[in-house]
């Protein structure tokens, strides 16, 4: 019989399809933290009063797609960092060079996120 521990890995690694403006997806690997399921709902919820806060945002008066646009680009930057320790891409694993990928490429963040949320169903779906 098989013997598997109840203690996860801290960390687990998982291939990303990376969307490229003009051309295909790149896979690249990615280093994800293991979180467990109060600190996966403590990040769902984040998610939940910033959606909120973006709304209030988009119907204040004076606000502008700008103001939304770089409040979303914080957020994704702090959430990445919750959730990744490492990646494959040339340039090192820092807030800087997060930065720098949340604000060139739009839809990088949310293929990141979807990714890590998806091994979390994989692994439920297998329990």
């Amino acid at each position: 019989m098989a013997k598997i521990s109840i203690k996860q890995k801290p960390t687990f690694t998982r291939p990303v399809d990376i969307p490229q403006i003009g051309g295909k997806p790149v896979k690249v690997n990615i280093e994800f933290k293991f979180l467990s399921r109060s600190e996966v709902s403590a990040l769902i919820q984040t998610e939940i009063e910033q959606g909120k806060k973006f709304a209030d945002l988009m119907t204040a008066n004076g606000s502008t797609m700008i103001d939304v646009t770089e409040q979303s680009k914080d957020f994704q930057v702090e959430y990445l960092q919750k959730i990744m320790v490492g990646w494959e891409f040339e340039e090192e694993f820092n807030e800087e060079n997060v930065r720098a990928l949340v604000s060139t490429y739009v839809a990088v963040p949310d293929a990141i996120i979807a990714a890590y949320k998806a091994s979390y169903e994989t692994a439920r779906e297998g329990n």
